[in-house]
């Protein structure tokens, strides 16, 4: 009981929410990828296949982002098991990057929400996804190169335009 106890501490000092740790006793892990933006002046969200034709706005080759279609699609033809599906905003009013040293990419200062599709798959397959372009929800304590240092509010996906 004091290992579940501390485990359960443990979870909760580095910021994980329930879905975390269900996850994580089940052997399961959350990746994510951007799938539209709020651009300041725009009306809801843009979807991320359109910003930098209607903005503006470069987003780097290495962002973590693609069509709802061509996300799950990509995971079908890695041979990853998509276990349960979710949606979720970033607020990206300070400054927000993905990666570590010199991989670092930083949302431009245009965007001032990202909403993400949440993919819950094997823990044993978060590699596989981080390699092809997914982000792992709690990148610093699976993959232990790469951080994330924001919070994602879950929102039900009609919200972002999904």
């Amino acid at each position: 009981m004091k290992k579940v106890l501390f485990l359960l501490s443990a979870f909760a000092l580095i910021g994980c929410d329930d879905d975390d740790v269900v996850n994580t006793v089940s052997g399961n892990a959350e990746v994510f990828a951007v799938t539209g933006a709020d651009v300041g002046g725009a009306e809801g969200y843009t979807s991320i296949d359109s910003i930098e034709n209607e903005y503006p706005i470069t987003l780097p080759d290495e962002f973590p982002a693609g069509s709802e279609d061509d996300l799950d699609n990509k995971l079908g033809s890695l041979g990853i098991n998509i276990e349960d599906t979710g949606c979720g905003v970033i607020d990206t009013s300070g400054d927000v990057c993905f990666g570590a040293g010199s991989d670092t990419v930083c949302v431009p200062d245009e965007v001032s929400k990202l909403g993400i599709k949440l993919y819950t798959i094997d823990m044993a397959e978060v590699k596989a996804a981080y390699d092809n372009g997914f982000y792992p929800k709690l990148a610093a304590e699976l993959l232990g190169d790469t951080y994330a240092d924001f919070d994602i509010e879950r929102v039900n996906c009609s919200s972002i335009g999904l």
